[in-house]
C-alpha cells in the first residue's frame, strides 16, 4: 500500500507519464493505479515533473551529446544509462523531450518551410492528432513543433502581428513572472495568443538580452565553421558565447 507523503519513484513517475500520454488527464481513474494516492496528489505530481522550469545545465548537455554521438538511433539509445549519468534527477520522459525538442540534430528549428506545412495537414488527415507518429514521419519536426504548428494554424486562437499594446503587456508580465512562467504570462494577459506564441514572440523580438544586430562575415563564417563540427546548434551558441536567438542563429545557417 502507498502512502501519500511517499516519495515517488521514477518506475511509478514514468508509469503514470505514460498513463496521461494514453488515457488525457484522468486523474481519478489513475488513483486505481496508484493506491493510497488523491486524484490531486497525482495530478500534482504530473504537473511537477512535466512542468520543471529549471534549465538544463551545460553539464548535462555535454553528457547527453557525449552519449548521442555514440549512438544517433533514438530507438537504441540506451536512455536508463544516460538517465543515471545526470547529476539532476530527470526522468527518462523528460529525457527523450528535451532530445527531441532541442538536441536531436535532424530537427529544423526556424521557420516552417511550405513543403513542411502542406506535409503536416496530410499527415494530420492521415493519423488524426497522434504526434508521435507524425513527427516520424515528417522526420524534420518534434512532436512538440508539429503540434504547435498545427494549434497555431488550425485553431481559433489569435494570430497575425502582435500590437503594441500586446507587446507592452507581455513586457510587463515577463518582468513580473520572469521568462519560466508563460502560462501565468498568458492569464495575466488575457491573451488569445498561444503560449508557443508568447514565449516565441519574447525570446526572438522583445528580449533586450538577444542580439538583433546585422551579422558580420566572421561571425557568421565561424558560426557555419563550428556547426560543421558541433552539429549542433545549442552547441554552437554556446561555444560562441553568442546572445543570438536559437531561431536567428538558425535561419542564418540555413540560408548559408
Amino acid at each position: 500500500m502507498y502512502s501519500i507523503r511517499r516519495t515517488w519513484s521514477n518506475q511509478d513517475t514514468e508509469r503514470l507519464l505514460q498513463l496521461v500520454k494514453k488515457y488525457g488527464n484522468k486523474w481519478k481513474v489513475f488513483t486505481s493505479y496508484f493506491p493510497g494516492r488523491s486524484a490531486f496528489c497525482i495530478r500534482s505530481h504530473y504537473f511537477s515533473v512535466t512542468h520543471d522550469t529549471t534549465r538544463w545545465t551545460l553539464e548535462e548537455k555535454k553528457i547527453l551529446q557525449q552519449h548521442l554521438s555514440k549512438e544517433n538511433s533514438p530507438e537504441k539509445i540506451d536512455w536508463e544509462e544516460i538517465r543515471k549519468c545526470l547529476p539532476k534527477r530527470r526522468t527518462v520522459a523528460r529525457i527523450k523531450q528535451f532530445y527531441q525538442n532541442s538536441v536531436q540534430p535532424s530537427l529544423n528549428r526556424g521557420s516552417w518551410t511550405k513543403e513542411e506545412s502542406e506535409r503536416l495537414k496530410v499527415l494530420v488527415a492521415k493519423h488524426g492528432r497522434n504526434w508521435e507518429l507524425i513527427s516520424k514521419e515528417l522526420g524534420t519536426r518534434s512532436e512538440d513543433q508539429c503540434r504547435n504548428k498545427w494549434a497555431y494554424e488550425f485553431t481559433t486562437m489569435k494570430k497575425g502581428e502582435f500590437s503594441k499594446e500586446e507587446d507592452e503587456a507581455l513586457t510587463r508580465a515577463v518582468a513580473k513572472y520572469g521568462i519560466n512562467e508563460f502560462q501565468k504570462i498568458k492569464q495575466e494577459m488575457d491573451s488569445k495568443r498561444s503560449i508557443s506564441q508568447l514565449r516565441t514572440r519574447y525570446n526572438n523580438f522583445l528580449d533586450p538580452d538577444v542580439d538583433r544586430s546585422p551579422w558580420t562575415k566572421e561571425e557568421k563564417a565561424l558560426a557555419i565553421k563550428l556547426f560543421q563540427e558541433l552539429k549542433n546548434i545549442r552547441a554552437v551558441k554556446a561555444k560562441m558565447n553568442s546572445k543570438r536567438s536559437i531561431r536567428d542563429m538558425y535561419n542564418q545557417l540555413r540560408n548559408k
